[in-house]
């Protein structure tokens, strides 16, 4: 009996994609569907591709397309001042806008980039889980209860996939993806600055809806950068942070490692006065994430500093922490009202979901919603808001997201090909999981501009897997 079903599981392609070898990805490639995509974007292409063959010798000529080719060979380059662009612009001269033009003109670029390159845009190191997704994205956009509201959000989701397929498509060698990594914390520690500026320049007021003043009394204000929120923020360095630690690793010199560890050291304050209770918790975890994956031997020392750290704490972060363990917490409590009409609500939606975006939640959640709730813009659960925007196959894709992401960096750091991509491997993976953690508090994609990093770190996940696989090293 035993044998049997050891033997059904071993046949299995959908189990063993989880728990042996993989097969999915295989069959993703090889099926009709795929082939479909592949034509539609790479038939127009090869056409372009032998027009500007044809006329190359114009085409050179001309002083744009030199100054092209000159940007286009540090293309990585160019992604990272792109997305260093997403995060440094303050909230309050920030639209979402600005990240769709963004996009787009990264993508034009992408594109020049593949017709003179005469590269071919593949789909194939794209995890087929993630297709999945953004297809349940698709469909619950369209499907929407209110379409009308929800096409925003499908736009952001559009660039965030797109983004993902530039990335992957991009990195060709690991000096590719070290440059996008490191412009990306240049571009942290420059809204860290910013965090800086606020706190000791400027001053921050202590604002009543973020902080009950009932048990954080002479706490003060709390950093929220360019992000125009404490909590979002912390998200961005929960997210980012860890690339410090594969950085500093992956330097040779000790005095570019100081370099790191010096730019490392206002962040890490900075993250502390965002006053983000969720962010350090998640953080903590994201940090346990990368001393497992790198050095198992070195989790009790982690813990034995953070421990010792405490009581080096200044005061108001130490209460702040304490307040963690205190049921008459007001947000606490203001989570644990939404949930219940939520979980009523995801009672009569729970297969299609009612659409995506908090305007078409907070229209359908009214109906749901207890006596002496306000309007209420999110579940403050990623998850549960994920499963009421997009419904059962939505959630259940992104679970199977996060869990072969963790399976292909646990397999791929096992096998030692590479200890700088290793090293890169488990800090996006570690800001995935924190982020994921922090999800279970909030509802980490509500501002767009974490949904859009959420990704980056996937793209740069994808991008890393290739180039083991592919011996790009």
């Amino acid at each position: 009996m035993r044998n049997n079903f050891e033997s059904i599981i071993n046949q299995s392609k959908i189990i063993s994609s989880f728990i042996g070898p993989d097969s999915l990805n295989n069959i993703w490639v090889n099926s009709f569907f795929y082939k479909i995509i592949d034509a539609l974007i790479n038939k127009p292409l090869n056409w372009l591709r032998r027009l500007y063959l044809k006329f190359e010798r114009v085409f050179s000529a001309s002083l744009f397309v030199k100054i092209m080719k000159i940007v286009l060979n540090n293309f990585s380059v160019c992604i990272g001042l792109f997305i260093v662009l997403t995060i440094i612009i303050p909230d309050h001269r920030w639209y979402n806008a600005y990240g769709v033009l963004l996009t787009f003109a990264l993508f034009v670029l992408f594109l020049i980039k593949a017709i003179i390159d005469g590269s071919k845009v593949n789909f194939e190191d794209i995890e087929f889980s993630i297709i999945i997704f953004f297809i349940c994205i698709f469909i619950s956009g369209i499907t929407s209860l209110f379409p009308s509201e929800s096409i925003n959000y499908l736009l952001y989701y559009l660039i965030s996939f797109i983004t993902v397929i530039i990335i992957v498509n991009s990195i060709k060698t690991y000096d590719d993806l070290y440059k996008l990594i490191k412009i990306i914390l240049i571009g942290v520690m420059l809204t860290t600055l910013y965090g800086v500026y606020q706190w000791l320049v400027v001053g921050i007021q202590v604002n009543p809806a973020q902080t009950d003043l009932t048990i954080n009394q002479g706490m003060g204000g709390r950093v929220y950068s360019t992000m125009g929120n404490p909590n979002v923020y912390g998200e961005l360095l929960v997210l980012i942070i860890p690339f410090f630690a594969s950085v500093i690793l992956n330097e040779k010199s000790i005095i570019k490692k100081m370099f790191w560890i010096i730019l490392l050291l206002p962040v890490l304050v900075i993250l502390l006065k965002t006053g983000s209770r969720s962010a350090w918790v998640s953080f903590a975890v994201a940090m346990f994430v990368f001393a497992f994956f790198w050095k198992k031997k070195l989790i009790p020392l982690f813990i034995l500093l953070g421990v010792i750290a405490i009581p080096f704490l200044p005061d108001s972060i130490h209460r702040r922490i304490m307040t963690i363990f205190n049921p008459n917490d007001t947000s606490l409590k203001y989570r644990q009202m939404i949930l219940g009409p939520a979980f009523a609500m995801l009672r009569d939606y729970w297969l299609t979901g009612v659409g995506l975006g908090n305007r078409v939640f907070g229209i359908i959640y009214q109906r749901y919603k207890s006596f002496g709730l306000t309007t209420v813009a999110h579940t403050h659960n990623l998850y549960v808001q994920i499963w009421l925007e997009a419904g059962l196959f939505a959630i259940l894709s992104f679970i199977v997201i996060v869990f072969r992401l963790l399976k292909h960096t646990f397999m791929v750091i096992k096998e030692k090909k590479n200890i700088h991509i290793n090293n890169i491997l488990i800090a996006s993976l570690s800001g995935i999981l924190g982020l994921c953690v922090m999800g279970l508090a909030d509802h980490v994609w509500f501002y767009n501009r974490i949904l859009y990093m959420f990704w980056i770190n996937v793209a740069i996940i994808l991008g890393s897997l290739k180039l083991i696989r592919k011996e790009y090293i």
